[in-house]
């Protein structure tokens, strides 16, 4: 029964919210954005983060992954659901898997650029350096069953991870990490590297200066409550580290775990 509810909720969700969508585009009146933006990337790069310090300006709405559920129509679901949103700027987040296998967008870039040259979208690319820790991140996230938290962990619990189906996972990635560098081939956009650019306070509000001059924005200096999921060090939250270590030290991700 729980996979039969998760299953409609995949599929016909996104058309309820698509049919939800155009309803409020006939009842709400037409909005005047002087700004639009798209949050892109993979998951795990901080967008979360980034959204929450975004929506600190009253300028600012940035949605959801609106794109997280099949819809029949994504450039006319895109059109009317900002319709909801009053603020000077619209943005919505949009990860590379969602653009690839929920839209179908074998060839990502076109999408993309229907966006940027065609509705005036500016692209602003998440990345990560370290592919082995955004990797982890995510299989801690599936394994504490939270993504993200606003209170620090009062404790740490060790998951052990399934070498073979990380190795899998790992070497997926880097094929998301090439799909999105042809996604992105030509277009002018705004980089954000979790960490250089979202791990400390004050990078964070360097970016945030950056990113408003991007985007129109006023500067603020925008707080978030939100909290790390996993520690720094790998032996702390992962039970088999030093076996995970050994195998990665024979691949092509041994840099990612000095």
């Amino acid at each position: 029964m729980p996979h039969l509810i998760s299953s409609l909720n995949q599929n016909l969700g996104g058309y309820l919210r698509e049919a939800v969508a155009v309803y409020r585009a006939l009842v709400y009146p037409v909005t005047n954005h002087q700004q639009h933006f798209v949050l892109f990337g993979r998951g795990r790069t901080g967008s979360t983060l980034l959204t929450d310090m975004l929506n600190k300006s009253h300028e600012v709405d940035c949605d959801k992954e609106i794109f997280n559920r099949k819809v029949l129509f994504p450039r006319l679901f895109l059109k009317f659901r900002n319709r909801v949103f009053r603020s000077k700027v619209y943005g919505f987040k949009l990860l590379s898997y969602q653009l690839k296998e929920i839209l179908n967008q074998e060839d990502g870039h076109e999408f993309l650029r229907y966006l940027s040259e065609k509705k005036g979208y500016k692209i602003v690319f998440l990345s990560r350096s370290n592919l082995v820790r955004q990797t982890l991140s995510k299989h801690y996230a599936r394994f504490r069953q939270t993504w993200h938290q606003a209170e620090a962990q009062r404790q740490i619990e060790k998951m052990t991870v399934d070498i073979p189906a990380f190795l899998i996972e790992l070497r997926a990635g880097k094929a998301l990490e090439e799909y999105e560098k042809q996604c992105l081939k030509g277009l002018r956009y705004f980089e954000v590297n979790y960490e250089e650019d979202l791990l400390q306070e004050f990078d964070r509000l360097r970016l945030y200066d950056r990113l408003s001059h991007f985007l129109g924005l006023r500067f603020i200096q925008p707080k978030s409550s939100l909290q790390k999921i996993s520690p720094q060090k790998y032996s702390d939250f992962v039970e088999n580290w030093e076996e995970l270590k050994l195998c990665l030290s024979y691949t092509e991700f041994s840099e990612d775990i000095l």
